[in-house]
């Protein structure tokens, strides 16, 4: 009778445990894929995968769970435009990358929002891409902003700049839901894509 009543008090607790873990201010939080998400499943390209190339693919998901294919084309340099001034900038090189978004069921992507954020590391460094106001075409590519509606089954192109301390590292966009993507980023200028902020290096809008 005893081991019987120990063995209800465990369930019961164990029960109580389950029922309060997710719970915050008294109210019960379900996880974000039941909050009308979808759960979003283990793909290649995401958390724990190795760095991809110029000219891959990664999977990702918008803030309502669309799957996003988000391909990398192209990676370009130049000076900043105060490369050689004693202002406190975050880096001497204006970074360039060029993306292509597809959806077969169309999305939203928030490439400098809370959500999807597209971000330069090397090492300890890190930068995001809001940060660019020294890129000589600052202000130039606004059609081409990392932040848009992407139509079903039609090609989305965007260019995303940061200033960084120097050449290569890696190129990291995190989704809404966690997941993140990585590109090795080459030290010298690769692929396409690129070439509406690059014209800009050395003329004024």
């Amino acid at each position: 009778m005893k081991k019987a009543t120990a063995a209800l008090a465990t369930l019961l607790i164990l029960t109580t445990a389950g029922c309060t873990s997710s719970a915050h201010n008294g109210k019960t939080q379900a996880p974000l894929w039941a909050q009308g998400r979808q759960k979003p499943q283990n793909e290649a390209g995401v958390v724990g995968q190795e760095g991809r190339k110029v000219g891959e693919t990664v999977t990702l998901r918008d803030e309502d769970g669309h799957r996003m294919r988000v391909a990398l084309t192209g990676v370009a340099y130049r000076d900043a435009l105060a490369k050689d001034k004693t202002l406190p900038l975050t880096g001497k090189y204006a970074l360039a990358v060029a993306l292509t978004l597809e959806s077969e069921d169309g999305g939203t992507f928030k490439g400098y929002g809370r959500d999807n954020l597209i971000k330069w590391s090397y090492g300890p460094e890190m930068n995001k891409a809001s940060r660019y106001y020294d890129a000589p075409w600052d202000g130039c590519i606004d059609s081409y902003t990392p932040w848009g509606k992407v139509a079903a089954g039609q090609p989305y192109l965007a260019i995303s700049s940061m200033n960084i301390s120097r050449r290569g590292g890696n190129l990291l966009i995190e989704d809404s839901y966690g997941s993140i993507a990585r590109w090795d980023l080459p030290q010298e200028d690769t692929g396409t894509g690129t070439e509406p902020a690059t014209k800009y290096a050395t003329t004024d809008c």
